[in-house]
């Protein structure tokens, strides 16, 4: 009977095991906001571990002091384990006795003002100061966590972004949807015969079978764009807005789209009103995910650096009129 009950407690564990496949349903895009919280839970189990061993220490630490001192008279100082218990209920449950009365108002009684000044000065202690310290390492573990696992992400997702982008462009160069179909054929006639045939062979989505096959052939559709000195009008750039598929592929590459009708006066740094393909897809992936401290740093090195030119030039500038004086 024993090995039977064993054969099927082990039965049962191997269904069991079998609910952790359930895992593999934060793989689909609708579970995202799901895989975040439970990626996050797992970052912050060191520093949750840590917090709760030193809420653990000074628990133990102040159950000794109060079973030295209140151990004879209250019951629920009676030892170590139960006034550690019932310090732990004071902080977070209800400081009540085992009869229900407070166990606040019975220590004023017996001890005085002190005692409720000792107990403000604990409870401040413990609620305010080491339980909002947990809540803030804790948050700030799990955020930084979060923030360097979205930069990984970034950064390994990069290529095949870099190529969808590319490719997409591509086709709405190629195969514009405007309302003015005037403004279609003056965009699409820029482009020679050669480099139409070319565009539309590498943009081809039979053609395209893997991910390698695929950067190969956005790389050659952007040097054609670059060839051909295509230029993206506001006009342009904003009617692609306005497609549901263009939008599809920003969202899809993390671009915040919440401004989007400002992104062309972003990307656009030369203010000539026209984006060549170069800097619309380099300037749509500078805009992926949030801002880091790579790039604070970055702008920050090309300011001095600016700033140095700008030194010399002033100096040479001084030293010519000087010397011609």
């Amino acid at each position: 009977d024993e090995s039977n009950i064993g054969s099927l407690m082990l039965i049962k564990l191997f269904r069991m095991a079998r609910l952790a496949r359930l895992i593999r349903i934060v793989r689909f895009k609708f579970f995202k906001e799901l895989k975040l919280i439970l990626l996050g839970l797992f970052s912050g189990l060191r520093a949750l571990t840590w917090a709760i061993l030193l809420l653990v220490a000074i628990i133990y630490a102040l159950g000794i002091c109060m079973r030295s001192v209140l151990g004879n008279a209250e019951p629920e100082f009676a030892s170590v384990p139960a006034a550690m218990f019932t310090l732990f209920r004071c902080f977070t449950d209800g400081c009540s006795a085992y009869d229900g009365t407070p166990l606040t108002e019975r220590l004023r009684n017996r001890f005085g003002g002190i005692a409720i000044v000792l107990w403000i000065f604990l409870s401040m202690l413990v609620t305010v100061g080491i339980f909002n310290l947990i809540m803030a390492v804790f948050i700030d573990n799990v955020t930084k966590s979060q923030q360097q696992r979205k930069q990984k992400e970034l950064g390994e997702t990069s290529e095949m972004v870099e190529a969808d982008l590319k490719l997409h462009i591509a086709k709405f160069i190629l195969h514009p949807d405007h309302e003015d179909e005037d403004a279609e054929m003056t965009f699409v006639q820029r482009l020679s015969e050669k480099a139409r045939l070319q565009l539309s062979k590498l943009t081809d989505d039979d053609g395209v079978k893997s991910l390698n096959a695929k950067i190969v052939s956005a790389d050659a559709a952007f040097t054609v764009l670059t060839e051909e000195e295509v230029t993206i009008t506001r006009d342009v750039f904003h009617s692609w807005l306005c497609d549901k598929e263009f939008i599809h592929v920003l969202e899809e590459a993390d671009v915040d789209i919440s401004n989007k009708f400002e992104l062309f006066d972003i990307l656009d740094v030369d203010m000539g009103g026209e984006l060549s393909a170069e800097e619309l897809v380099h300037g749509l992936l500078k805009l992926r995910g949030d801002v880091s401290k790579g790039d604070i740093v970055s702008i920050l090195l090309k300011v001095v650096h600016l700033t140095k030119i700008m030194e010399d030039m002033r100096k040479q500038e001084a030293n010519f009129f000087k010397s011609h004086e």
